[in-house]
């Protein structure tokens, strides 16, 4: 008989009881602590050892010399990572005697924490009293002192009997299953999976994998021109060893790999059920070891369809989803089955004893995910998983923003569960939930499922976050029969709110390959705490194939009043569907995903909104799905309303946190979102900054409070975004004059944040960072965008407020040379042709393309220009350079020449344009669209403007630099005019559309850099882009206004000679001067 069967007998059960009185009767007339030990370590000894046939080994008087490391002091014994210090009776009665004992014991626990880097647990005990010393997010923490019963003895049992056994820790579980593996029981498995999708899936199978494409809004159409998705194939090329190319075999490898995710998942959750219960022979998860390939087979659709854990008082752990195909028994071999028994067999070697008084919430899955999914795959679907320290740090601070300790919360894209495992945690505080009574564990249990809510579209996560949660509250369950609040669904399109004749109801389209679900429901029944069972039942009914049964199902269910002739002909219509896709072989999950989306609906009066909301940006959502939800932004007024380039842009964050919190947040409640930092200031997300939840009414949410990790040491690792935390609320706030206070968290030297992200609690972290106060304001009543002032420029906020107003200039963007590779070369040699020159192709690091030819090549300078990049702008000047460009346009006309033009005058350079012409051609269909030109060598964002006599330009990101275009002298001995270049934008007219002057060019120059602009841009745009829509004032220049032509002096003289301290301070004088009087 196993361990896991002994522990659950009625022997065992017996044998506690009359070893736990005998203890007692022996302790209790023990005369000296030596007298206690025997007592306590023999009696244990025999009962471990006549039970279980495991022979015990206290060892005793530990010390320095036993333990090979330097240690002060002498342990009364050790055994399974339990220090055990006994004291005489009567030695645990005084304080001062308590105090004493329990400074020992801990210093024990901290000197082996600090030499073996592990947590040990103390017992401290008299053998009638016993008290528990124990870590907890690295923090001693101790149970009060009690009289010993049999759950004490019962917890000691199973501590000491898991002698063999690993812990379900992270590091455990990522060394067994990451991909690589020595054994590869991973990667086999993967494999195995991929190529059973690739050669003969089954019906079933194909189903379930369209519709994962449904749901993940994935399309064979998609040409994977996203530069992210073409990373993930590469990725999984790796992974199965194989040119991926195509987005079908793309998708299958991704539906492959999770699957193999899921499958682990789910044996990990069967193996922690206290008894699985499937048929006299297989009863605990240590019986599957020595089973057939069909039983095993059998035992896992037990497990998809929950069986294993509705027995044990779970509805809805596990519901037959997506990645259940694999025990189709079409789909299932030989093979499968020996790979699948690997797993198992190395589970069996895992602990399944939840004995731990510092029990805490732990996500033992994400990792194992990280490793198992490559980067590229997760930054495809837009996974950037946060640490457990940042969650905690965020879920902390809203807790204290709301000031409720009784808050409801809610994840609206949980993931593998950090967050929700955060509030769990936060719920349970200190309590000793092993020490707990059935009452104070089920109160407990039930206040966490009533409080704690996860959502999330993809039902990987879905799946890891109900294990997790599972995990969390498994030592409160005891008899209890409960749902796990994680749902799956989408929190960008919630179920909308219908009245159907007075009747209130619910409403959602759920998309299938066949057909779209239309789902109209009464809002009693979906928000009947019986709703999730009920739907079970009526999945089942839906195989008699008669749609009045299922009709009848629903109508039974519902409330008289509530089955109208409306209400009554879309339940018609939707047992009608449902019997037609079962028909149709397109059934078995859609009852469940029905369910889970409609959910979703009833979540409300939610105190704390917070996550980590997926980061992707519109163009790169899949266009079916973009479209679907575009008018919900359209609605919410989201987009920033400028619909030139495609500005009719926005993250799909932004969008979850305006929908959930119009939805969900109560008054006074908050919503804490990790975001991009770039939501601060980018024009795309001008819209979004207003959050409206109710346009009519002009309802806005606003923003709190900021916490900006910029500076923390990219704690997502995996990618260089910068993130900030953002705290919405319904308070009105005055971002003008009062601004949003921020905390800037800044990682000291000397620790790697992959250290940092070990750790569970911000408390064990806090102390590796540096924090400071910066404010963000919004400057420009105008403009939704903040300014953020460090603490040292927070005084100076009114003279940056004084140079806010409007230009009277229009920006331009530099010319898109794409490929850049084909248009940008440099001059190598004279060469005895007339009027051409020998070029080279320029080179680039992390090219995506190339030119054809490395070596340089003989061509007409006809077309060729100096070109300005942006690398190259400094203050009043340009870097000395070699920068030309391939310009085919002939001067003054914004449309390309045509190839009978460069036949004519330069057929070497339309060669080159031929030979290259394939490479041209995959440039992404943005740029092809807005080109000038209709020959394939057309570039865009040329026009008139580009042809001014007179520009000043400037960079648009990194660090504002400005100068004066002027022409060049050319080694072939032509004066050229150069090209200004993508990220070089230009101002060569005013908003009327007239040339400026020379003079005007050096008075705009003078402006762009004079301190306070520079500075202004640094605090209000990312550094990955400014904006070239100025509101900052730039009057006309004025020939008679001193304070003008003071400026374009000092620009002209900054130009000739190069600026320095004193040319600043007079252009900040003179430009804060001109601010002041217009």
């Amino acid at each position: 008989m196993g361990i896991d069967s002994i522990l659950s007998s009625k022997e065992y059960e017996c044998k506690l009881s009359e070893h736990l009185t005998t203890l007692i009767i022996r302790t209790k007339s023990a005369s000296t602590e030596a007298d206690v030990a025997f007592a306590f370590e023999s009696e244990i000894y025999f009962f471990v050892r006549t039970l279980f046939n495991i022979d015990l080994e206290f060892r005793k008087e530990a010390g320095q010399s036993s333990l090979r490391h330097k240690f002060t002091g002498r342990m009364d014994a050790v055994c399974n990572n339990l220090v055990i210090e006994y004291k005489n009776k009567g030695k645990l009665d005084s304080e001062n005697d308590k105090k004493k004992a329990e400074s020992q014991l801990s210093d024990y626990l901290n000197q082996l924490l600090e030499s073996e880097k592990f947590e040990y647990h103390g017992v401290l005990t008299d053998g009638i009293k016993i008290k528990y010393i124990y870590y907890q997010e690295g923090i001693l923490h101790s149970t009060s002192y009690k009289n010993i019963d049999e759950q004490d003895l019962d917890k000691l049992i199973r501590s000491l009997v898991d002698v063999t056994n690993k812990r379900f820790v992270p590091q455990n579980v990522v060394n067994d299953f990451k991909i690589n593996t020595r054994s590869q029981t991973t990667l086999k498995l993967a494999r195995s999976l991929f190529n059973k999708l690739m050669e003969s899936p089954s019906d079933k199978t194909s189903m379930l994998f369209q519709e994962w494409e449904v749901l993940f809004h994935l399309s064979e159409t998609d040409k994977g021109q996203n530069e992210d998705i073409k990373k993930r194939r590469v990725a999984l090329s790796k992974v199965f060893d194989l040119n991926i190319s195509d987005s079908e075999t793309d998708y299958k490898a991704l539906f492959a790999l999770q699957t193999t995710y899921a499958v682990i998942v789910k044996l990990i959750a069967c193996k922690v059920v206290t008894k699985i219960e499937f048929n006299k022979n297989i009863e605990y998860f240590s019986d599957l070891s020595d089973i057939d390939s069909d039983t095993l087979r059998q035992f896992i659709e037990y497990i998809e369809d929950g069986y294993v854990f509705q027995t044990g008082g779970i509805r809805n752990l596990l519901e037959g989803d997506f990645f259940s195909w694999y025990c189709d028994e079409e789909i299932w071999t030989q093979e499968l089955a020996g790979l699948i028994l690997d797993i198992v067999h190395v589970l069996e070697g895992y602990s399944i004893s939840f004995y731990k008084h510092g029990y805490t919430t732990i996500d033992i899955f994400i990792d194992l995910y990280m490793e198992i999914m490559p980067p590229e795959v997760r930054h495809s679907l837009g996974e950037y998983f946060t640490p457990a320290w940042l969650a905690d740090y965020v879920v902390k601070e809203s807790i204290s923003t709301v000031n409720k300790s009784d808050f409801h919360a809610i994840d609206p894209c949980c993931g593998s569960g950090v967050f929700v495992m955060s509030l769990i945690k936060n719920i349970i505080g200190d309590t000793d939930v092993v020490g707990l009574n059935t009452s104070e564990k089920s109160k407990l249990l039930k206040s966490i499922i009533q409080r704690v809510k996860g959502v999330d579209i993809n039902p990987l996560s879905v799946l890891t976050a109900k294990v997790c949660f599972y995990l969390s509250v498994k030592p409160l369950i005891n008899g209890d029969d409960i749902e796990i609040p994680i749902y799956l669904g989408d929190s960008a399109n919630i179920p909308t709110k219908v009245e159907l004749n007075k009747v209130n109801c619910y409403k959602y389209t759920v998309n299938t390959k066949q057909e779209n679900i239309d789902v109209v429901l009464p809002s009693s029944f979906v928000e009947s705490s019986e709703f999730f069972s009920q739907m079970s039942q009526i999945q089942a009914i839906i195989k008699a194939e008669d749609p009045g049964l299922v009709y009848q199902k629903f109508a039974d269910n519902i409330n008289q009043s509530d089955l109208n002739d409306e209400v009554t002909d879309k339940l018609i219509s939707l047992s009608n569907q449902l019997v037609r896709l079962h028909k149709n072989n397109w059934d078995g999950i859609w009852i469940r995903i029905v369910s889970n989306f409609m959910l979703v609906a009833r979540v409300k009066n939610i105190d704390i909104i917070v996550g980590n909301p997926p980061w992707i940006k519109w163009e790169f959502l899949p266009q079916a799905y973009a479209e679907k939800i575009k008018s919900l932004c359209v609605d919410r007024h989201l987009f920033s309303g400028q619909t030139y380039m495609g500005a009719i842009s926005l993250n799909i964050c932004a969008l979850i946190a305006n929908v959930t919190a119009s939805a969900w947040l109560k008054e006074g409640g908050v919503l804490s979102f990790l975001m991009p930092k770039t939501l601060m200031t980018q024009d795309s997300y001008a819209g979004f900054r207003n959050f409206y939840i109710d346009v009519q009414n002009n309802q806005r949410m606003y923003l709190q409070k900021l916490d900006d990790w910029t500076g923390a040491g990219n704690p997502f690792i995996d990618t260089q975004e910068k993130f900030m935390t953002y705290y919405y609320q319904h308070l009105t706030k005055d971002y003008f004059k009062d601004g949003i206070p921020i905390k800037a968290f800044k990682k000291k030297r000397g620790i790697k944040i992959s250290s940092i992200n070990e750790k569970q609690s911000f408390k064990e972290v806090g102390d590796y960072f540096e924090i400071s106060a910066p404010k963000a304001y919004q400057m420009d009543l105008q403009r939704t965008g903040y300014t953020t002032f460090d603490e040292e420029f927070i005084d100076r906020k009114n003279d940056f407020s004084s140079i806010i107003g409007e230009c009277e200039y229009k920006a331009r963007s530099g010319v898109e040379f794409t490929p850049a590779e084909i248009y940008f070369i440099e001059p190598v040699k004279p060469v005895s042709r007339k009027n051409a020159y020998l070029f080279k192709p320029a080179k680039f690091k992390n090219s995506t393309y190339k030119s054809l030819s490395n070596l340089p090549v003989m061509l007409e300078t006809m077309f060729i220009r100096p070109v300005i990049k942006a690398p190259e702008i400094i203050p009043f000047g340009f870097k000395e350079n070699s920068n030309y460009c391939i310009f085919p346009y002939e001067e003054g006309i914004s449309k390309s020449a045509e190839p009978s033009v460069l036949a004519k005058h330069s057929p070497s350079l339309l060669k080159y344009f031929t030979n290259n012409k394939a490479t041209i051609g995959k440039q992404s269909k943005r740029s092809l669209t807005i080109s000038r030109g209709s020959a394939f060598y057309s570039l865009s964002k040329v026009g008139d403007y580009t042809y001014s006599p007179y520009k000043v330009t400037f960079r648009d990101n990194t660090k504002l630099s400005s100068a004066v275009v002027q022409d060049i002298e050319t080694p072939w001995g032509e004066s050229i005019t150069p090209i200004c270049a993508k990220h070089c934008p230009y101002i060569s007219k005013d908003k009327t559309g007239r040339n400026i002057t020379e003079d005007e060019a050096y008075y705009l120059c003078g402006i762009l850099n004079s301190t306070i602009v520079r500075q202004y841009f640094k605090f209000t745009y990312s550094t990955r882009s400014y904006s070239i829509n100025f509101n900052i004032k730039m009057p006309l220049y004025d020939d008679t206004n001193k304070y003008h032509k003071k400026i374009m002096l000092l620009a002209r003289y900054a130009t000739a000679n190069g600026p320095n301290d004193s040319i600043y301070s007079e252009l900040d004088s003179n430009y804060l001067a001109l601010c002041r009087e217009s």
